[in-house]
């Protein structure tokens, strides 16, 4: 298809020829790009960043750039195939008996023109039984939205046909507010949306102005306009949010699809679970709501007896990105970690990646660890903590209250965090040795590792004698430095550690986590390296305010 002069969202209609029976003659569909193979429309979905390894060798302030690309990730599956096959089928089996100009497209400007005479709109109570509309419905984050956005773009938004003398709009993509939707509320969101494909158009000032205009008179023009151009299918997002309309509820959705039906224009209902509710009890949509393949949207599955599954293809994947000066490993239980605190929706690993890989390139330590995981679910993505847990048990009534993840957007949680650790960073080089704030901050951080307050003070006059420049420079120095000397036993039992100088360091018998157990080193080297060891290696400049 070649864009035409008229303006860069319209496509002059190319015909091509239609090998099923029902489909042939009818200019709708032959106006259509293939749908193509699955490695086609995979290929059309995969989206992987930019990456080769010499780039870990660039600024911060580069890699983090490059890191921020993990936003548009995607790993094309097969619940992304069958989801393309199905809005195809809908688009194109919504299209037959809809020829331009024929009969039957007369019949619907008829009805509706009665309609409006008589002030009657499609029937908006009852039990209505989809014949064309479907849904995707799954928990929010596995990327509904991004895929279908997707998918749309390999088809023009709006098709020229000068010989019918008809613009058609192959698909409409609305979505529902958070606050629902009035009747009202939802013609406008289609003459709006009809206007931005179509500059020449203007309905929304053609049939919306003005109070006085009726709901019934609104969605009959609403009606008419998707006729008119040939809607070929109308996605309804965030379908959830219905449910905080303040007018009947089933009413709305009932006449959605009473429309659909009526006019042949077919209609796909995404949105989370809240959504599945109202569908079923809206109407008979349920055991239709997967009529052309579209399966519900859960996590990635994870795999089982040694097979891989959706999410460690998925983890493996998305961890072969490091943009770290020291890469780590895709081992299996850094994959169940990630899974642990996403519970494998695609959204919520992604930030965990590269959040993660931003905070080791602030604090210095250029490496993904466990801990470093731990502590970003725990800080930057405390937000989904309750979500994630009530997906983690199962439990359906917490997951009624959490129907909806939305964290912020990747770029800025990523900029929240350099900003964040970027200021703590300055606030430990900038305590210069000698300065008021440098005891203090060194101190502080001594006494959060486990040190006494007299051993802090301690340590902290020794760094500062040893040519520490910063607050810093001084507890890196101090823990990389301090050994112990020989085990001895008091008599009240407890274990005697020799720090440097010989300071003594009495120990009890501590619980697995405490930071003091790094000082028992059963192989010699440093306390520094024995927290490594025992996975307890803090991030230095978390320590330190900013």
């Amino acid at each position: 298809m070649e864009t035409s002069h008229l303006a860069p969202a319209y496509a002059t209609a190319v015909y091509s020829e239609q090998r099923i029976p029902q489909y042939q003659g009818n200019p709708l569909i032959a106006a259509l790009p293939p749908i193509g193979t699955e490695e086609e429309v995979m290929n059309r979905l995969f989206s992987l960043p930019y990456f080769a390894p010499e780039q870990r060798n660039w600024t911060d302030a580069e890699r983090i750039q490059m890191i921020a690309q993990l936003a548009s990730f995607m790993l094309p599956m097969s619940r992304h195939v069958q989801l393309a096959y199905a809005l195809d089928a809908m688009m194109r089996q919504g299209y037959i008996g809809r020829v331009p100009h024929s009969v039957q497209s007369s019949a619907i400007f008829r009805k509706l023109y009665e309609q409006q005479t008589h002030g009657r709109t499609f029937p908006t109570t009852g039990e209505i039984t989809a014949q064309l509309s479907s849904s995707l419905i799954g928990v929010s984050g596995m990327g509904k939205t991004t895929t279908i956005k997707r998918l749309f773009a390999g088809i023009p938004p709006v098709i020229h046909h000068p010989d019918f003398g008809i613009y058609q709009i192959p698909y409409l993509h609305i979505e529902m507010p958070f606050d629902g939707a009035s009747l009202k509320g939802l013609a406008h969101s289609i003459f709006r949306k009809v206007d931005l494909l179509l500059p020449e158009a203007n309905y929304s000032e053609q049939y919306a102005k003005g109070s006085h205009t009726g709901t019934e008179t609104l969605m009959n023009q609403a009606a008419r306009v998707i006729h008119m151009h040939s809607v070929g299918l109308l996605v309804v997002d965030e379908t959830q949010n219905i449910e905080n309309s303040p007018v009947n509820r089933k009413g709305l959705m009932t006449l959605l699809v009473s429309a659909s039906n009526e006019l042949g224009v077919p209609i796909l209902f995404v949105g989370t679970s809240g959504a599945r509710e109202l569908l079923t009890d809206s109407f008979r949509q349920a055991r239709r709501s997967s009529g052309f393949g579209v399966p519900t949207w859960e996590s990635l599955t994870r795999g089982k007896d040694d097979k891989q599954g959706e999410w460690e293809l998925f983890a493996q994947t998305l961890l072969k990105f490091q943009w770290l000066k020291k890469p780590v490993e895709t081992t299996p239980f850094l994959i169940d970690l990630l899974y642990h605190h996403s519970q494998g929706i695609i959204d919520v690993a992604i930030k965990l990646v590269a959040v993660s890989q931003v905070r080791a390139i602030m604090d210095g330590s250029e490496t993904i660890t466990g801990q470093l995981v731990e502590s970003v679910a725990k800080n930057e993505l405390s937000m989904l903590a309750p979500m994630i847990d009530a997906l983690r048990s199962g439990n359906l009534e917490a997951l009624q209250r959490f129907r909806d993840i939305k964290p912020l957007s990747l770029t800025e949680i990523l900029r929240q965090t350099e900003l964040q650790y970027a200021g703590r960073k300055v606030a430990g080089v900038t305590a210069k040795a000698g300065g008021s704030d440098f005891n203090r901050m060194v101190s502080t951080a001594l006494e959060t590792l486990g040190f006494s307050s007299e051993q802090a003070d301690e340590l902290t006059e020794r760094a500062a004698d040893a040519g520490a420049a910063n607050a810093l420079e001084a507890v890196q120095v101090t823990l990389s430095t301090t050994t112990s000397g020989k085990r001895s036993r008091t008599s009240s039992g407890r274990k005697d550690k020799t720090a440097a100088g010989g300071t003594k360091v009495a120990l009890l018998n501590l619980r697995p986590g405490d930071y003091r157990n790094a000082f028992d080193r059963p192989d010699g080297g440093t306390i520094f390296e024995r927290l490594g060891t025992l996975g307890m290696l803090p991030d230095l400049e978390a320590l330190f305010p900013a």
